[in-house]
């Protein structure tokens, strides 16, 4: 299993909207929880996952609409340096921690207490899962796109949003 930062850029209203991102991770997490650490613009969440990265971006990419706008993904590991105060330090990079639990953690129900599957089915699982997850996703229109090309430029665009459009102007 390996564990993965992901750092999330955007301009996130309440606590609420900080939780429900990380939440939305969950059906890609293996650990227990998830924690983050957030300041103005930027949230970082920590996880690992049986998933490589490739699957877990794609995921990222395919449920980001709304959410937020851009984020990084990186394996964590001991290559990984860091500047924060202690605490933080603490409380962000421990993910076996089974002390107290506070406002800066999603808690998970832990995989041997549902259903197991094994690697196969896993990899099957997360294919079927993604799959449903495009079907219900909702493009912008292209009005919306252009909208929001105009308040903030095309680089505001998400991949997803990018990839939309391009099929706009094959149309």
């Amino acid at each position: 299993m390996k564990k993965y930062l992901l750092t999330v850029i955007g301009d996130f209203k309440s606590q609420e909207e900080l939780r429900e991102i990380a939440l939305a991770l969950s059906p890609i997490v293996d650990s227990q929880t998830i924690k983050y650490q957030y300041t103005k613009g930027v949230l970082i969440c920590h996880f690992a996952s049986e998933m490589d990265m490739k699957d877990i971006h794609e995921f990222l990419e395919i449920t980001s609409y709304e959410l937020y706008d851009s984020f990084i993904l990186s394996e964590f590991n001991d290559k990984v340096s860091v500047f924060m105060p202690q605490d933080y330090v603490n409380h962000l990079f421990n993910l076996e921690d089974g002390g107290e639990i506070n406002d800066r953690d999603v808690v998970l129900i832990p995989k041997n207490n549902t259903q197991h599957f094994d690697e196969d089915e896993d990899e099957e699982f997360v294919a079927l899962l993604l799959d449903e997850v495009k079907k219900q996703l909702k493009p912008p229109s292209l009005d919306q796109l252009l909208e929001k090309i105009k308040n903030k430029g095309i680089e505001s665009l998400t991949p997803f949003e990018k990839g939309t459009l391009e099929n706009y102007s094959k149309n």
